[in-house]
């Protein structure tokens, strides 16, 4: 049996597709009802679930951090600014990395590897530096 479509769940699929900033679900919620005045946030947490159950998002799980979602389904890794939070895409110019052919042989299954490599952003590296 196939699920329907709501309208709830194609405005929250919507607006991460749109996203480029990796929105938690607060966030995502705030940018729903703009369009679905109406939309609880339990409903958009459902949606996210539904969604990413369906492997239509990413979720982004960082360590001590609120949870991010991601539209941009294509293999990516990612750079976690460590002063402003920012999170930005790293496009993977690589195929998958040896450490999931290891796993694989040792029988492991992977269903995805990302990285996430944690610094500053330009604009805060730069503040950093000229602070005496």
């Amino acid at each position: 049996m196939t699920e329907r479509r709501t309208r709830q769940l194609a405005a929250v699929s919507e607006v991460l597709r749109a996203a480029h900033d990796h929105p938690t679900a607060d966030e995502v919620h705030r940018r729903v009802r703009r369009k679905l005045p109406r939309v609880s946030l339990g409903t958009v947490y459902r949606n996210l679930e539904k969604l990413a159950a369906r492997r239509e998002v990413r979720v982004v799980q960082l360590t001590d951090r609120a949870t991010r979602f991601d539209g941009m389904l294509d293999e990516h890794d990612h750079f976690l600014c460590e002063g402003c939070g920012m999170l930005t895409d790293l496009a993977r110019k690589r195929p998958a990395r040896p450490t999931c052919s290891a796993l694989q042989r040792a029988g492991y299954t992977v269903r995805e590897q990302t990285v996430t490599v944690y610094g500053l952003c330009p604009r805060c590296g730069a503040k950093q530096r000229s602070v005496p």
